[in-house]
């Protein structure tokens, strides 16, 4: 006996796949087994007062699918080669069963430490200031390629990356951020993380050691420990990463470092530090990955020269992004490799991921050569730097003495290290009870306990949200701190 159908008249789907899915269903649990003669079309159509066209295509469909055979002046029936599940689609839920790997991920994944539901002043990192960005001259190079270019878009692009990218910023990363690289050592990867990923499927066994920063940068610490690797935290200080501080034991075989701008407490690795770096992976035969996440973003002189250009052993891996500086949706950023590396990394990139957007890379690297890249960075550091300026001045206005914070003017973030006394998980809640949002350090220290510490992005506000933010938090401050309410 055929199954009562129920059809939405008023529903998206259309009818005649209504009747083909309810159909199909039914002949999958057994309801219509092997051999059953389903209702004439005219028949069905009737019965739920449906066009006779409806029934026939739902048939039609069900037919080219194998569930139904029809004969000639017999009807439409059940195949016989259809085996009934017997079960219903919630009875027999596929449980998987994680390898090591996949165990190690349900472990590391965790939330992002920024909600979904933004208040009012949100001191979000992360963020572009959307009326910065020229989107009339990236629209104008997207059509380029969309109408002139037919013979690009109809085929796969490069693994490693499109060539004209790779040349233009192999030549811009040497003039304005001292990298010394060819362009077949440039490989565009979709976001850095990829490219982490990647190294540490090359490099790392289960059980090797990582070195890395606390406070850093948790998608790296999260990312290493899935693929086994014990991480060795080295606290950092004003100027980054303590290197005489690593401990004597230390087997490190990949070392992970923002030297430019530390993330997330800001501060610069010196010379000295860089050389003494330098010097331990080799001793240490060990690969360093210099994250260089938001370099570009300096507000008090030129941009500093990366690790990598002091490197002549090879063993400098250079990462760098366009989110932070052009607009984060694009998800495209780039890596450097030694030469020993470009070949094993592309191979296993291949295995992964065919490539970033062939369209996407052409209209950035028209950017690049045309000049637009440069002039928007100019301006880049003048709004942000005068975000950065107003955040500092309110903090000294509102809150003098009540954080420490890294003097290094970069970066779209300032880190606060609180009192002692304060919680800092109370300090984001009533913060944002208040409408401002701010951010807890907590996740990103690796030692226990942490030091209390909130993160304040300034790039997706205007200078008055930034100012009117602090305020807000200086008042939530002076409640805490007082054990008062906040209204």
């Amino acid at each position: 006996m055929l199954p009562k159908l129920h059809l939405q008249k008023d529903s998206p789907l259309p009818l005649y796949w209504q009747v083909y899915r309810q159909l199909r269903a039914a002949i999958l649990r057994g309801d219509l087994p092997p051999g059953s003669q389903l209702p004439a079309s005219r028949q069905l159509a009737r019965q739920h007062q449906i066009a006779r066209v409806t029934v026939v295509q739902a048939y039609e469909q069900l037919g080219a699918e194998g569930y139904v055979v029809s004969r000639v002046g017999a009807g439409t029936f059940v195949a016989d080669g259809v085996v009934p599940t017997g079960q219903r689609p919630d009875e027999a839920a596929f449980r998987p069963a994680f390898s090591p790997w996949g165990k190690r991920v349900q472990q590391a994944a965790g939330d992002d430490p920024q909600p979904q539901s933004r208040p009012p002043i949100d001191f979000g990192f992360g963020r572009s200031f959307p009326h910065i960005f020229p989107y009339d001259i990236w629209r104008r190079l997207l059509a380029r390629y969309l109408s002139t270019d037919d013979v690009m878009l109809s085929r796969y692009g490069s693994v490693a990356g499109f060539y004209p990218l790779r040349q233009a910023l192999a030549d811009y990363l040497g003039r304005l951020r001292g990298v010394r690289c060819t362009p077949e050592q440039v490989v565009i990867v979709s976001g850095a993380q990829q490219a982490l990923d990647i190294l540490a499927r090359l490099l790392l066994t289960s059980q090797d050691e990582a070195l890395v920063e606390t406070p850093g940068y948790t998608a790296a610490f999260a990312l290493l420990r899935t693929h086994g690797a014990k991480l060795s935290a080295v606290p950092v200080d004003d100027h980054g990463l303590p290197v005489e501080k690593i401990p004597a034991r230390s087997r490190a075989r990949l070392i992970f470092v923002t030297p430019s701008n530390q993330f997330p407490s800001g501060g610069t690795m010196p010379l000295p530090r860089r050389l003494a770096l330098l010097q331990w992976a080799r001793a240490h035969n060990a690969l360093i990955v210099e994250d260089d996440y938001d370099g570009e973003l300096r507000y008090d002189g030129r941009p500093l020269a990366a690790l990598q250009g002091l490197d002549e052993d090879g063993r400098v891996v250079y990462l760098g992004t366009f989110s932070k500086v052009l607009f984060p949706a694009l998800r495209l950023s780039y890596v450097v490799l030694p030469a020993a590396l470009v070949a094993p990394f592309v191979r296993a990139k291949a295995l992964v991921d065919r490539g970033a957007p062939t369209l996407t890379q052409a209209a950035v690297s028209d950017f690049l050569t045309e000049g637009h890249f440069e002039r928007h960075l100019r301006h880049l550091r003048q709004a942000y730097g005068q975000r950065r300026q107003v955040l500092i001045q309110s903090l000294e206005i509102y809150l003098p003495g009540q954080f420490h914070y890294s003097n290094e003017a970069a970066g779209l973030h300032v880190m606060l290290y609180l009192n002692p006394q304060i919680d800092e998980a109370e300090l984001v809640r009533k913060a944002a009870a208040a409408g401002v949002g701010v951010y807890p350090g907590a996740p990103y220290h690796l030692q226990s306990p942490a030091p209390p510490s909130i993160l304040l992005g300034f790039s997706g506000l205007t200078e008055a949200e930034v100012a009117r933010g602090i305020h807000q938090l200086a008042a939530v401050f002076e409640a805490i701190t007082k054990g008062q309410t906040v209204d």
